[in-house]
């Protein structure tokens, strides 16, 4: 990958320009608290909010996993994107040109956001390719049919921009191996290569349509970028659906069909359906919060995504026993998540888009209402699968259970659903209970076994008296200036600090000013200890103490330096009266400067 290159004037202008409080937004719920903003962290699971932002001074820190940093790199850990795709996409998002020597990479090669770009245009040409085949061509005629037998009116069609994939070998190769190279269409995962065979020189005979013969949903990101393909066949053959494989734009379980329509409804909570086409027939009857898995099992990346829109889940699954066991696969990780979660298992032999064709909007939400709790669902259907008679039975279903049950911190709660189990289980809730508690101690981990590691130290541990003083700087709760004659910049030894209290040090005149400008760092430790510092909370009360004692202990050890240096310079005195008078000397500076600290 080829490295590039921006100006510092263009990456400023960029971060000014660029509204963190909005992007942060468009990512997870936020809730004003003071003058600045807080929520649940998306890069690891809470169940309180750790996570803050402060607009003004363009940083984020999540006290919980202690991310922190500026725009660039809240954007680059969310999506996974280099720094030089940041830049890009904020200076297009912001209209932002980029200098012509700023768009080619070194050495002539393509950077991988030109290379994403071109799998973002060759998917959205297959997208209208597929789309005219079902409207125009003779053949995608019967595709449309089958479409409005289920009910996909015209307008939605459009808005999804179904499609249809002749039943063809090389139908997609023909149209768009003219404007795109066959390489291009393989990485987008279009076309498929015959048996890795090099000894075929032509192309159109080494490639084949993957997709042929089906109805064709594109798949788009959250911004709305084509990404991928599902086919669903229009007859019985195997498999019903075929997926796009991934590619440096798609990645299976990190996406929801249909988010981008979504998004920005704010209604919550998030319905996740099974099936492009349930997800369309809820969308169309009017129920806008509805997205699809693609088929896939719930993953940690759908939750992180998901907790990015809502706060409050409902998923719904086929009435049929792969639909239950998918339920109960997701359980741990939607117990783990600590997100709100209600689970629908429809009535045998329906899915969504056959319980809303048969019983509308009304029927469909009458379901979503039905919902259980993660763990009454779990409790429910595993009773049902085994024989509660024998021990063996119960105790089955009782390890199944309690797992989850750990995942709660409410007491209330636990007690609750021991009491259910016992019930279902035909238990007294005293055993349950006494179950419950010899499991507990058994997965408790050993104490010993732990490794403790203060957050602020995971790095490096910083100085707290230089931390005190630069957090109140960063926070506006004192003066540079007062520190004139108190501190100056070499009181400051931690590198780290020292790089960000020097923007408040004119250099020339040796003194402490105001004129410290919006502070960032391409360090990203420094970055992070800048966002740290400048949201944490200090109680009013405690900002004189807090700056009186920090300037004290940093005046002491100063001291203690230059003593430490008298002493070395005396090299190896025998002295001892000279030594004592040089102790003397420095204990007497040292009390005379607490003497006008406090003044």
């Amino acid at each position: 990958m080829h490295s590039r290159r921006f100006s510092p004037q263009l990456i400023e202008t960029i971060e000014e320009r660029s509204d963190l409080l909005g992007i942060v937004s468009e990512y997870l719920s936020l809730k004003r608290s003071g003058q600045n903003y807080s929520g649940l962290c998306p890069f690891h699971q809470e169940k309180s909010p750790s996570f803050s932002i402060n607009p003004s001074k363009k940083v984020f820190y999540c006290f919980g996993c202690g991310a922190g940093g500026n725009i660039f790199q809240f954007i680059e850990k969310i999506e996974g994107l280099s720094f030089p795709e940041v830049i890009e996409r904020l200076a297009e998002r912001e209209g932002i040109p980029l200098p012509i020597e700023d768009q080619a990479p070194q050495g002539g090669g393509r950077s991988a956001s030109s290379s994403r770009n071109d799998l973002y245009k060759v998917n959205e040409a297959a997208a209208d390719y597929f789309h005219g085949n079902l409207l125009k061509h003779p053949e995608g005629a019967r595709a449309l049919s089958y479409l409005k037998a289920r009910g996909i009116q015209d307008e939605t069609i459009q808005t999804f921009k179904i499609g249809f994939a002749l039943p063809r070998w090389d139908a997609l190769i023909k149209q768009l191996g003219t404007r795109f190279q066959s390489s291009l269409l393989e990485r987008a995962g279009l076309v498929s290569r015959k048996g890795g065979d090099q000894t075929i020189s032509t192309q159109a005979l080494r490639c084949f349509d993957r997709f042929r013969g089906r109805i064709i949903f594109p798949i788009r990101n959250t911004r709305g970028k084509v990404i991928a393909f599902g086919g669903r066949v229009l007859d019985d053959s195997q498999p019903k659906y075929l997926n796009s494989p991934e590619t440096p734009v798609y990645t299976k379980g990190d996406h929801l069909f249909a988010l981008d329509q979504t998004k920005a409804t704010g209604i919550h909570p998030l319905i996740v359906v099974e099936g492009y086409l349930d997800a369309i027939s809820a969308l169309q009857a009017g129920v806008p919060n509805v997205v699809a898995s693609l088929g896939t099992a719930l993953t940690e990346a759908h939750l992180r995504l998901i907790r990015r829109t809502t706060e409050k889940l409902v998923l719904v699954f086929d009435g049929d026993p792969a639909g239950v066991r998918a339920a109960l696969r997701a359980a741990p990780l939607l117990m783990t998540s600590a997100m709100p979660t209600r689970i629908v298992s429809l009535s045998a032999g329906l899915d969504p888009d056959n319980l809303i064709r048969k019983s509308g909007k009304t029927g469909f939400l009458d379901a979503i209402e039905s919902g259980r709790s993660v763990i009454d669902f779990a409790i429910f259907h595993s009773v049902k699968s085994v024989k509660i008679q024998s021990a063996e039975g119960k105790m089955a279903v009782i390890n199944k259970i309690f797992p989850l049950i750990d995942q709660l911190k409410s007491p209330v709660e636990k007690s609750h659903y021991l009491v259910r189990l016992s019930e279902q289980l035909q238990v007294r809730e005293e055993d349950m209970r006494k179950q419950y508690g010899s499991h507990s101690k058994k997965s408790r981990p050993n104490a010993r076994d732990k490794k403790i590691t203060p957050l602020l130290e995971k790095n490096e541990p910083f100085p707290k008296d230089q931390e005190g003083i630069l957090m109140l700087l960063l926070q506006d709760h004192l003066d540079p200036a007062d520190l004139n004659g108190q501190l100056d910049l070499e009181d400051f030894t931690h590198s780290k600090i020292k790089t960000l209290i020097s923007h408040y040090w004119k250099k020339e005149e040796s003194l402490w000013c105001s004129s410290a400008q919006h502070i960032t760092s391409n360090d990203v430790t420094v970055q992070t200890l800048l966002s740290r510092l400048s949201l944490s909370e200090i109680k009013q009360e405690q900002i004189e103490q807090t700056r009186d004692d920090c300037i004290c202990r940093l005046r002491e050890k100063r001291l203690d330096r230059e003593r430490a240096e008298q002493f070395k310079q005396l090299g190896l005195q025998e002295n001892d009266e000279e030594i004592h008078a040089l102790q003397r000397i420095l204990d007497l500076k040292k009390a005379s400067s607490h003497l006008r600290l406090a003044q």
